[in-house]
């Protein structure tokens, strides 16, 4: 299972940014503002939330209010 990740940009956030900004490298993916990334390491649900596999809640939100959500797909 994956995540389709979707960033939209708000405020001062770059078109592209790695988030999250802070924890292990390897939690932390590149992400372009209106594109889609693909990240098997994480889980996405129907309602748009994000989690690690380990259950962990996927930060969905930059404090500019730029915003990750999953994509499901149709």
């Amino acid at each position: 299972m994956a995540a389709k990740v979707l960033y939209t940009a708000k405020g001062t956030d770059p078109s592209t940014l790695q988030w999250p900004t802070a924890g292990p490298l390897k939690e932390r993916w590149n992400f372009t503002s209106g594109s889609v990334t693909s990240i098997p390491e994480l889980i996405g649900y129907g309602n748009g939330n994000i989690t690690f596999a380990d259950g962990r809640q996927f930060p969905v939100f930059s404090q500019q209010g730029s915003t990750m959500t999953h994509q499901k797909d149709k």
